[in-house]
């Protein structure tokens, strides 16, 4: 099709927009009203909305829009993402229910050859319709908790971290219907993409960069999506596998360790690839002083820079998270998670509570007091608010 005139994509940009409108009504297999926007990333724009079923019932979701539909590059890595998404179900990875269509008409004038009839252009804008999160992202959750000065238990980092793993573990071993396995990347394994309902229940969501690894040619991709979380070989345009994704995963376990992003700082130089690569190299292990020794090595062989050194699945490192916790004779739960985040994100949190004995051995949580000088390095600043989520409260 040939590339529309500047002032036709304008209008229907406009159009778009109108569409997004709190209090607007589309109408495809269901109604959706828009209620509110959620946030905005590099690709997509999310809103929270009420699907509106018969006799007026209402459940809150999220729609997702591609940025900008009218690019066929955009769009089609936006129908990507949701065909793969459709397709996961896992407890641990966040629902997409389906994909739905508005159609955009734009009257272009009257044509003396069409006898005075009115000339129209239509567009297509596609959403995707998912699951709502009331809850928040690693991000917010660390940020919270940097404000009352204390790190996130232990234990409850790496229960969050098990349940992760086990979802992408599903990602990774994902097979089509004819059995083949589709060799998928998530890419982006980054707290802002990790979301934790009000019940303690860990998602992992937006697989917009996710992508299969069997399809690349000669198995490399030379772009780093988010420089804060990626790994070695995606510096370099190195061979990709489920490994980049492992790397990732001890770089949320030292983000959740110290609150701190391990390369925060280097991305803000000039020489940001530069700075990360000579991290990389350097063990995390110095950093993690505080931590008890084994969840410190777990993060540790994530970390290596070399991916035959990593563990090699996730299915591993949550499996060792459930070693470390026969080992220590803790018990964690989902509900255990949720006491905490009630407290954290309470005006006065004290973090007592009878759900914490099978922890603890008491109804204290006893958070760990947090230095923020103690890292030399410091956090950095939060990213736009993740794709399904509640956005932070004010007073935050």
């Amino acid at each position: 099709m040939p590339t529309m005139s500047q002032e036709l994509r304008q209008r229907f940009a406009e159009l778009e927009i109108e569409m997004r409108t709190p209090g607007s009504v589309l109408f495809s297999q269901t109604r959706y009203e828009i209620v509110r926007l959620l946030g905005e990333g590099g690709m997509g724009i999310t809103f929270l909305a009420h699907e509106i079923s018969a006799a007026d019932l209402k459940r809150p979701v999220v729609l997702k829009f591609v940025r900008d539909s009218l690019d066929s590059h955009r769009l089609s890595r936006f129908i990507d993402e949701v065909q793969l998404s459709i397709l996961f179900n896992h407890p641990n990875l966040l629902p997409v229910y389906r994909l739905e269509s508005e159609a955009i008409t734009l009257d272009t004038g009257r044509s003396v050859l069409s006898r005075g009839q009115v000339r129209q252009r239509g567009h297509t804008v596609y959403y995707a319709v998912m699951q709502y999160i009331d809850g928040w992202n690693l991000r917010q959750i660390a940020n919270r908790l940097r404000h009352v000065r204390i790190l996130l238990n232990q234990d409850l980092t790496m229960f969050v971290i098990g349940r992760i793993c086990r979802g992408l573990h599903y990602v990774h071993e994902y097979r089509d219907e004819a059995g083949e396995k589709l060799e998928l990347v998530h890419r982006d394994v980054s707290p802002e993409n990790i979301l934790v309902d009000r019940f303690g229940r860990i998602k992992v969501s937006d697989f917009g960069i996710a992508m299969s690894t069997k399809k690349l040619r000669n198995g490399v991709f030379l772009q780093a999506g988010n420089l804060r979380y990626c790994a070695p070989e995606q510096l370099t345009g190195a061979p990709l596998s489920r490994r980049c994704d492992i790397y990732n995963v001890g770089l949320l376990l030292y983000f959740l360790f110290t609150n701190t992003d391990r390369f925060g700082p280097e991305v803000r130089e000039k020489d940001a690839r530069d700075r990360i690569r000579r991290k990389m190299a350097r063990s995390p292990l110095p950093d993690l002083g505080h931590v008890h020794p084994r969840c410190a090595a777990i993060c540790d062989v994530c970390l290596r820079q070399d991916p035959s050194q990593r563990y090699q699945n996730c299915e591993d490192i949550a499996n060792d998270i459930d070693i470390y916790f026969q080992e220590t004779q803790k018990v964690v739960t989902n509900e255990q998670l949720e006491e905490m985040l009630l407290d954290l994100f309470s005006p006065d949190p004290h973090f007592v509570s009878r759900r914490f004995v099978p922890l603890t051995g008491s109804d204290a949580l006893a958070p760990q007091g947090f230095d923020p000088g103690r890292i030399s390095d410091t956090p950095e600043p939060a990213g736009p608010v993740s794709t399904a989520i509640i956005p932070p409260d004010p007073a935050d």
